[in-house]
């Protein structure tokens, strides 16, 4: 049986107290919500993220490139909170405007390169300290 008596608004407004707690992760607009500045440790790679899937990804590769004698790949991580809403922070939206873990700043750059997204980040360490991609494409089986 179909309701027919749904109507759609017709502006749509955000609505923060519907999908509960985990929902407010995520929100349906951009920018800041509050001012603070990122921490920058000693290490050229700057790290933030949480211990999520996605964000153990790019841990877990900075610690293989170490465990392989590559320097360079040392870095800090700095926990950001999402449940505490971190990811909306002036400093971390300035990383990632997508306000999403894991978010990577390399200053081996000047300026620093930005890169975010663990596939994008993932690919980017791949690339910068090669190791993890195949040199010849018939190895890719």
């Amino acid at each position: 049986m179909t309701d027919n008596t749904y109507q759609p608004a017709k502006v749509w407004t955000w609505d923060k107290s519907a999908g509960g707690a985990f929902a407010n992760i995520n929100r349906p607009v951009s920018g800041p919500t509050h001012e603070k500045t990122l921490p920058v440790g000693k290490h050229p790679l700057q790290l933030y993220s949480l211990g999520t899937p996605n964000g153990q990804k790019v841990t877990i590769m900075l610690e293989e490139l170490l465990a392989l004698g590559v320097t360079g790949a040392e870095y800090d991580a700095w926990l950001i909170r999402i449940g505490d809403g971190d990811q909306f922070s002036s400093g971390f939206v300035e990383v990632n405007p997508n306000s999403k873990i894991p978010a990577l700043r390399d200053h081996t750059h000047n300026p620093p390169i930005r890169v975010f997204e663990s596939g994008s980040i993932l690919l980017y360490l791949a690339e910068k300290f090669g190791y993890f991609l195949p040199q010849d494409l018939a190895k890719t089986d």
